[in-house]
């Protein structure tokens, strides 16, 4: 992976690595370990520290919670387990709250924002063209 892709943000405000993590642990419904985490991502081969990292980086930025508790079914030492601390759809709404604290017009904002979703692909490109 280029280091440029590495640096970009989704828009949901994460790197891709933290994106592909806080899918998996949205899309869970269970408690998981790094591991599993790992094992789950829909992203290029990356170290099992790695994404350890990762996710006590996102834990301390209140995106995940973690608990150490033991390993069920498996001998050695406890290990970290994840879930998300809120919805995905939680999430969004924090960011969209966020950028409202910066529109002279939150309400225009948040009504332009749900007519341009609402828009086909046609329509939005169509909205785009600079007249002749």
């Amino acid at each position: 992976m280029r280091s440029d892709q590495r640096e970009q943000r989704s828009p949901l405000g994460l790197g891709p690595l933290e994106t592909a993590i806080m899918q998996v642990m949205w899309g869970a419904d269970q408690w998981l370990m790094v591991r599993d985490i790992r094992d789950r991502m829909n992203y290029p081969a990356v170290a099992y520290t790695t994404v350890a990292q990762v996710t006590r980086i996102l834990s301390e930025k209140g995106l995940l919670i973690r608990r150490l508790c033991d390993r069920t079914g498996k001998p050695g030492p406890s290990a970290w387990w994840y879930r998300a601390s809120r919805s995905m759809n939680e999430h969004i709404g924090e960011l969209i709250a966020t950028l409202m604290d910066y529109s002279p017009d939150p309400e225009a904002a948040l009504a332009y924002a749900l007519a341009a979703h609402r828009k086909t692909p046609a329509e939005q490109t169509r909205g785009n063209k600079i007249p002749p």
